[in-house]
């Protein structure tokens, strides 16, 4: 969302980045924007990202730079890193995230750059911020939700809904390998692939169980194949 322009219909939370842009320019620190997985947060689809993006520099790192961060990833919950790392393994087709349903292609594993300028040109909330110079966080907010209808603060604070089951009686333990993935793929109602965050909450577990539920689904990818 850091390339938003305020009316995406499925963008959930610009403020935080919009306000490092607008940071990063008045503060006059030498930046370039990097843009790993156009569409991987669900917040602006893929094909307009690169739209938007078109003539802009970027590479594909390889399976090594995803390895890099495979310890962190093994229990990290952030759905956008792992499905990145994902396209990076060359993993595709469907994800079920804990926001909905991506498609993994041949352009997620896409790492773009940008510089400052290109991307405040391509944010309102941004351009606000360094035009009206708020004095607080709370007035900063209060101007990104001007632009884009969206509560900059709220979206930021709000917890997401709660596991949909109740964590099973005996815990992890009580879960056979079987049993777990065909929950999670009649849950994925058709998608190939789950992230382990949502394979968590589906099971009734916390972003702590992950580690434990990757080695009982013996699964060591950055996302779950159940199809």
């Amino acid at each position: 969302d850091i390339l938003t322009h305020g009316d995406e219909p499925t963008l959930r939370s610009p403020f935080g980045d919009a306000l490092t842009l607008a940071a990063c320019h008045l503060a006059g620190v030498p930046t370039t924007v990097h843009l790993a997985g156009p569409g991987l947060d669900g917040e602006i689809g893929e094909g307009t990202l690169l739209d938007r993006l078109d003539g802009g520099s970027s590479l594909v790192p390889g399976r090594d730079a995803a390895a890099a961060a495979a310890r962190a990833l093994a229990w990290h919950p952030s759905e956008a890193s792992a499905l990145w790392a994902a396209a990076l393994h060359g993993i595709c087709g469907t994800v079920r995230t804990v926001g909905g349903t991506l498609r993994l292609t041949a352009a997620s594993a896409g790492l773009h750059h940008l510089t400052l300028a290109e991307a405040l040109g391509h944010n309102p909330v941004a351009r606000a911020l360094v035009a009206e110079l708020p004095d607080t966080l709370q007035e900063a907010a209060d101007i990104s939700q001007r632009v884009t209808g969206i509560p900059g603060l709220e979206s930021e604070r709000v917890p997401r809904a709660a596991p949909p089951q109740e964590p099973p009686a005996g815990g992890l333990a009580s879960l056979d390998r079987d049993s777990a993935v065909k929950t999670l793929r009649q849950a994925a109602d058709g998608a190939e692939h789950v992230t382990l965050r949502y394979a968590a909450r589906t099971l009734g577990l916390t972003w702590r169980d992950i580690p434990a539920l990757r080695t009982l689904l013996g699964s060591d990818t950055p996302v779950l194949t159940i199809d």
